[in-house]
């Protein structure tokens, strides 16, 4: 006969009758370590907002679930509290705060937390006698409990009167009021230690509780009771006045007294006493509440439990801290199983399918039933010695009333539950443990190991079937996630390629018809015979059949709400909810509606562990959850439980604030603020009033205007705004706590100002400047285009002037090439006929055209200088001449014209000069000219004076000075002297003394070209002195120079030469013929350049003289060919060519003189001479040196 021992855990025993776990409440303590500033609670209260107040010896604490806010004595602050030692808390009707201070009389914080009001003793003298230790309230009233045995009420008016208890009907001795209560019928209960009384309104009455009268320690309407605690125990009043002893109540007599009671629900009460926290069930005595495994509170008072209206307790715990206890803890339960062998690695879970609980074995070997309804563990008799050191990794009880076991010790074992005989398989099975047991209901049972299936007889247990790599027996490969019934009642696996199902007929398994996948299936539960759920990663799937081909219907997605982690089990509820564990807890799917409401089960749950260990979880029939965790504990959790039900949470703003340079500036809670362009990081802090797992809240937000959808935000409750653009703004803000409970949506308005630019004085002030920046941007483009016209206009001027310009620089280099071609026919004609003898008529007659001849070059000279001018192609030719050399003779060539006018001349020439200069010599020599023939020419008596003087003191250029004693010139004539084609008096100047009028004007421009310049001082009738000043640049040495000014050969009678003649023009040969014939010149004249090369060839020249314009082969050309021939002689080059290009070009082709038309003989003569001393030079042999 097997005897049934309860035996206890040290758990608490006494559960409702409807419970289906085991009472184990597991406390969240909130601690120093989270923040709480003092552990030394003496009362809590909650406001209308839904805060946590608790008085300590150590000031005032607000707690939100997240973070405590303080209020203290400060000696510097006469705001602050006038003590830190807090005894009792009251919040009245308005939302106000009441406090009893240690020897400081009372405090009253404002319904809007800002103000603190001191009613201090030396002010309110009813308050000087005592400590205040008890406070409530009825309607506007606020009572006092003093520790003088005084009651004191303060009115709306704030007017304070006293209560005498010792004139009442019955007195009661003056003795300290350490509780106030008002139940149900407005009375206001006093408990002192002399006794109790309450007061109706009318008057005070004494009452003797049951016949006690001891004194009160403790008074509260809690449950429809009002409980009275004394020193000799623990009473109440129900409903309709009659007072009752529990048969208990001498447990909490003096040693134990109750300090508080708290409602439990279902009829049961939290005492909080002397030794801790107590627990009352019906029928049975309280009993002391530990926090799992371990006492919650060890000999210490616990004097204060306060109730959240949703059913969490609050009880602060001296030393530790402040507990909370879920409303909903009686849903789950974790206990440490008898010598679990397993620890947590494995799952020792071993369920009583028939009787219901879990199966144990203690370390003697002994099977015991854990009932999961009770925690009660019931000694079955059976006893075997292998039993005490198995570690079980699975276990199933069979149909047949035997237990089948799984461990790693014995393999695979059967205890036999009806005689207590035990047997081991080990011999025929892998050498590890089984992973799964199942019953299919075909009178096998199947166990599958990590990469091999075996198939037993259910009555024998002989082996049939071995399952494994090399018999796979249909299979892929042989490593299964899971095996169990499936719903056509043959055994089905999962594993990598989808479903499975035993086929007994081919004794093999086969595919499941439209469960064929790639990937490997973790988990399956069944529905029904037609429906089934399976897991794949990150995704739960509902399959249907329709009899031939599973389909599914439905797929829950890890973005829903779960994480997408490894199932370590799959089981389905009574309400079709499903629950899924793995490595992050314990995860509830409810698929009853269109959106799945997920719910995670964690530490903050009644979890001791968020890890499951692999394989352990299991249903049972009565709708307990069973699993083990990681750490070893076994976990129950009733799944009929209800939720909590819903509420809905008040959510608070705590704080809006925003940065402004280096600081922060808080803003109104309310809204309605506006902020400054230089605005930014706008901070709101957000905080959820909901206490069931404060750090599993989640808050969400949506910026009108500047979201798209509500943002989530973590338990941190948080959201700031970097930067906003200007606008008016709604932010609407809502708190989810753990259940699903959410707040209202609130909403906070404010305003984002722009920057002054961006403001409607701003706009305006824009739109005004930008329409008179349009009109001035229209101005301006009208002046841009009337410029750009004129532009274009002027530039089309330049260019046509600049193509007239040309067009006259062309036609005066070809008029002077055509002039000078006939010119020198006409003077050459001129000179020869000058040389014939005439009488004195045709004497004159000569020399009047040769006379005109010459002032008609000079002109035409003028006109192609000025051309060069103003097409910008006037080129210098710097380099050091000798300046006396050039004075001498711009003297020489000046000083006959003024002898002729019988004007005297002087010239002077500063000492400090220097010998040479470094410029172009001829321009030099052509200014100079210009200015002297013009005194000359305009100065009828008295002299003319040149004075060259040194430009700087300390050196550099010249200043030449031209002066003369002629008419001189008023200022208007100054004016304009030298613009081109002007003179002194005009028309009047020109028929008196000729000329261009383009004399001044080139020099003038001459200078310019050398960086000098040329001016003028004058007067009517004091003549005029013209000041040249050339910046030119001092030498010390004259280099050596070829040039007409440098080196001037003389005229000399020379030997008759044998001279060859390149010339087209038959005049201007007749010329040059005749010019040099009359010098005794033999000349032979060609004309063109192969006639040339002819004579070459057939005869010797001492000399040549080539024209550069040829026809055919031109003169350059020609030259080059006889020099590259080995022709030797001199030849100088003859052309009527103007530019400044023609010599540089001649002499680069061989040529070794230059001589521009007309000539004249002097000029041929000088050439001959300096080319022939020129070549003599150089072919002279070296002087031997003696």
């Amino acid at each position: 006969m097997r005897l049934l021992l309860f035996v206890v855990l040290a758990v608490l025993a006494g559960v409702p009758a409807l419970a289906e776990v085991p009472a184990i409440p597991r406390f969240r303590i909130v601690g120093p370590a989270d923040g709480l500033p003092s552990t030394m609670i003496t009362a809590i209260a909650q406001d209308r907002a839904g805060y946590l107040w608790m008085t300590t010896g150590d000031g005032l604490i607000r707690y939100d679930g997240a973070g405590f806010k303080v209020w203290r004595n400060d000696p510097a602050d006469p705001r602050s509290l006038r003590s830190n030692l807090l005894q009792a808390i009251y919040i009245d009707a308005q939302d106000r705060i009441w406090l009893a201070l240690g020897g400081a009389g009372v405090a009253m914080l404002s319904a809007d937390r800002a103000t603190l009001t001191a009613y201090l003793p030396e002010k309110v003298p009813e308050l000087s006698f005592g400590d205040v230790y008890a406070i409530a309230g009825r309607g506007d009233e606020i009572w006092f409990g003093m520790s003088t045995g005084n009651v004191l009420r303060l009115d709306a008016k704030g007017t304070f009167t006293s209560l005498d208890l010792a004139k009442m009907d019955e007195p009661l001795a003056p003795s300290a009021v350490y509780a106030l209560a008002l139940d149900d019928r407005d009375r206001m209960w006093i408990g002192t230690l002399g006794g109790l009384a309450y007061h109706d309104g009318l008057a005070a009455h004494r009452v003797h509780p049951d016949g006690d009268d001891s004194g009160i320690n403790a008074l509260q309407w809690v449950g429809q009771r009002l409980w009275a605690a004394t020193d000799t125990g623990l009473r109440y009043m129900d409903p309709s006045g009659v007072w009752h002893t529990p048969s208990w109540a001498p447990m909490f007599a003096a040693g134990n007294r109750v300090w508080t009671v708290a409602d439990a629900g279902d009829g049961e009460f939290w005492l909080g006493t002397e030794q801790g926290l107590w627990h009352t069930r019906p029928g049975q005595p309280p009993v002391p509440v530990n926090n799992g495994d371990s006492p919650l509170v060890s000999n210490r008072h616990v004097t204060t439990i306060w109730r959240s209206p949703h059913g969490g307790i609050w009880v602060p715990l001296h030393g530790r801290g402040l507990a909370y206890l879920r409303e909903d803890w009686r849903r789950t339960a974790a206990f440490k199983q008898v010598n679990d062998q397993g620890k947590g690695l494995s799952c020792s879970l071993a369920p009583a399918a028939r009787s219901g609980g879990l199966w144990q074995f203690d370390g003697n070997g002994r099977l015991l039933r854990y009932d999961t309804s009770s925690g009660a563990l019931i000694q079955t008799g059976i006893q075997a010695a292998d039993l005490g050191t198995m570690q079980i990794t699975t276990a199933l009880e069979d149909s047949r009333g035997k237990l089948w076991l799984a461990s790693g010790e014995y393999g695979l074992s059967r205890l036999d539950l009806h005689t207590g005989a035990l047997e081991h398989f080990s011999d025929e099975g892998p050498a590890e443990a089984a992973l799964w047991i199942g019953e299919p209901g075909d009178g096998t049972v199947w166990a599958a190991y990590e990469q091999v299936i075996q198939q037993r007889d259910l009555a024998t247990g002989r082996l049939l079937e071995t399952i494994d790599q090399q018999h796979p027996h249909g299979l892929t490969e042989v490593v299964s996630p899971q095996i169990r019934k499936g719903p056509d009642g043959r055994m089905w696996l999962s594993a990598f390629g989808g479903m499975y199902a035993w086929q007994a007929a081919t004794r093999r398994f086969v595919s499941v018809p439209g469960l064929k996948t790639d990937e490997t299936l973790q988990a399956f539960v069944v529905e029904d015979a037609t429906h089934l759920w399976l897991y794949r990663a990150g995704s739960l799937e509902r399959w249907s059949s329709d009899g031939a081909v599973w389909k599914r219907e439905r797929r829950i997605r890890s973005a829903e709400g779960f994480p997408a982690m490894d199932a370590y089990g799959l089981e389905r509820d009574g309400a079709g909810r499903l629950w899924m564990s793995g490595p992050r807890g314990l995860w509830r799917i409810d698929p009853r509606t269109p959106q799945a409401r997920i719910r995670s089960f964690g530490v903050r749950d009644g979890l001791t562990s968020l890890e499951f260990s692999h394989r352990c979880l299991m249903m049972a029939r009565n709708g307990v959850l069973m699993g083990g965790t990681a750490d070893g504990y076994t976990v129950l959790i009733d799944t009929q439980a209800p939720d909590v039900p819903s509420f809905t949470p008040a959510m608070r703003l705590e704080t809006v604030s925003v940065q402004l340079a280096d600081r922060r500036r808080m803003l109104p809670i309310r809204g309605g603020f506006s902020l400054s362009p230089d605005d930014r990081q706008l901070r709101i802090n957000m905080r959820l009033l909901s206490f069931v797992d404060p750090m599993a809240n989640r808050y969400r937000t949506r910026l009108s205007g500047f979201d798209t959808g509500w943002v989530d935000h973590d338990a941190s409750g948080m959201r700031e705004f970097s930067s906003l653009p200007p606008g008016d703004y709604v932010l609407e803000m809502q708190g989810i706590d753990p259940l699903g409970n959410a707040s209202k949506v609130q909403t906070l308005e404010f305003t984002v100002n722009p920057p002054w630019w961006r403001s409607r004085l701003g706009i305006a002030v824009m739109v005004l400047v930008g329409m008179m920046l349009g009109v001035l941007l229209a101005a301006a483009y009208r002046r841009r285009v009337r410029m750009r016209a004129q532009w274009q206009l002027a530039q089309h001027k330049r260019e046509l002037a600049e193509q007239a310009s040309q067009a006259k620089t062309r036609f005066l280099a070809t008029l002077g090439h055509e002039v000078r071609t006939p010119m020198t026919g006409v003077l050459g004609m001129s000179e020869l006929l000058l040389q014939t003898p005439l009488d004195g008529r045709q004497q004159g007659y000569a020399s009047a055209i040769q006379s005109a001849g010459k002032h008609l070059l000079r002109l035409v000279n003028d006109a192609l200088d000025l051309a060069r001018i103003e097409a910008g192609k006037l080129a210098l030719d710097d380099r050091d001449f000798d300046l006396r050399q050039l004075i001498r003779q711009v003297v020489d060539l000046v000083r006959p014209s003024a002898e002729q006018k019988q004007l005297a001349f002087e010239c002077h020439l500063d000492e400090s000069l220097p010998r040479a200069l470094h410029g172009d010599a001829n321009r030099v020599q052509q200014i100079l000219l210009n200015l002297l023939f013009n005194a000359v020419k305009f100065t009828e008596r008295g002299q003319v004076r040149l004075r060259v003087l040194p430009l700087q003191a300390g050196g550099g250029g010249i200043r030449v000075e031209v002066s003369d004693t002629g008419p001189g010139m008023s200022e208007e004539q100054r004016g304009r002297l030298f613009q081109r084609f002007e003179q002194a008096e005009g028309g009047r100047t020109t028929t008196r003394h000729g000329g261009s009028g383009l004399g001044l004007a080139i020099c003038r421009e001459l200078a310019a070209a050398m960086g000098g310049s040329v001016g003028v001082s004058s007067a009517l009738g004091q003549g005029a002195c013209f000041v040249v000043e050339l910046p030119l640049r001092w030498v010390s040495t004259p280099a050596p120079s070829t040039t007409a000014v440098a080196r001037a050969v003389p005229p000399v009678h020379q030997a008759p030469l044998q001279l060859l003649l390149v010339e087209d023009d038959v005049t201007v040969a007749q010329v040059i013929v005749g010019l040099l014939q009359g010098r005794g010149h033999h000349v032979t004249h060609v004309l063109h350049g192969l006639a040339a090369l002819a004579e070459v060839s057939a005869r010797s020249f001492d000399a040549g003289l080539c024209d550069l314009d040829l026809p055919g082969l031109d003169g350059a050309a020609l030259v080059a060919q006889l020099r590259a021939r080995g022709v030797r002689f001199p030849i100088v080059a003859v052309t009527a060519r103007a530019d400044a290009d023609a010599e540089p070009q001649a002499l680069a082709a061989g040529c070794n003189g230059f001589l521009r038309k007309p000539l004249t003989g002097d000029l041929l003569a000088q050439a001959l001479a300096q080319v022939l001393a020129d070549d003599a030079m150089d072919t002279a042999p070296p002087e031997t040196p003696v």
